[in-house]
């Protein structure tokens, strides 16, 4: 699992007032790329930048109140806006073995998958998380008359989980990508920022499928 810890990644902006924290990324190609959601980064590169791993251990005490990090520039590579995928270059080399890129073809529905990724990094917090979760079903969804794979998850995602890598051990490959909480197309209200629509145990990834087709 230490690997996680050297591929998985802040994704965040340069403002005026600092770095905002946006989401999650992993490296997908040891020459710098790296995939996410397009939600995530949007379509401007202004600012844009991944935080480089600030961890060497996965059992290690992450420090909250640690706000130093190294912020290194990326440039938006390529954006597939009907799947929410978009990949990312970095100026830097990712000196070792990455796992092979799947898809959800190759799992099945209860079977078990790791998420690493860094939920509530939008408000702040910074922490390197696993979890593990079922394979709850798997679906076609539709986009602008285009269907693509997805897994629905057996978690609750939380907001900076977007592009969270999801992991099989049985197969030791990456089979998905979260997209985030499922939530009916401009249905809900904001109560702090939160949809309580979205608080559900049904969330949305997208087959891994897609991101090796990017790259």
């Amino acid at each position: 699992m230490q690997i996680f810890t050297q591929i998985v990644v802040v994704i965040g902006r340069v403002g005026t007032n600092g770095i905002s924290m946006l989401g999650t990324g992993f490296f997908v190609k040891n020459n710098g790329l790296i995939a996410t959601t397009r939600h995530v980064v949007g379509d401007s590169e202004q600012g844009l930048v991944i935080l480089a791993p600030h961890i060497n251990d996965i059992n290690a005490f992450q420090d909250t109140s640690d706000t130093s990090c190294q912020a290194m520039p990326v440039k938006i590579q390529e954006i597939d806006p009907v799947k929410d995928l978009a990949i990312l270059k970095v100026d830097a080399q990712f000196n070792g073995q990455l796992p092979t890129i799947g898809s959800f073809d190759e799992v099945e529905v209860s079977e078990s998958v790791g998420i690493f990724g860094f939920p509530h990094c939008v408000e702040g917090r910074r922490v390197l998380t696993f979890q593990r979760a079922e394979i709850g079903s798997k679906v076609l969804l539709e986009s602008t008359g285009i269907k693509s794979k997805y897994a629905v998850i057996n978690t609750q995602a939380r907001p900076g989980q977007s592009g969270s890598l999801i992991f099989s051990p049985k197969l030791q490959k990456i089979v998905g990508m979260l997209n985030g909480a499922y939530a009916p197309e401009g249905a809900g209200i904001s109560l702090g920022g939160i949809n309580p629509r979205e608080l559900h145990q049904t969330t949305q990834c997208i087959s891994a499928e897609y991101i090796k087709e990017m790259i």
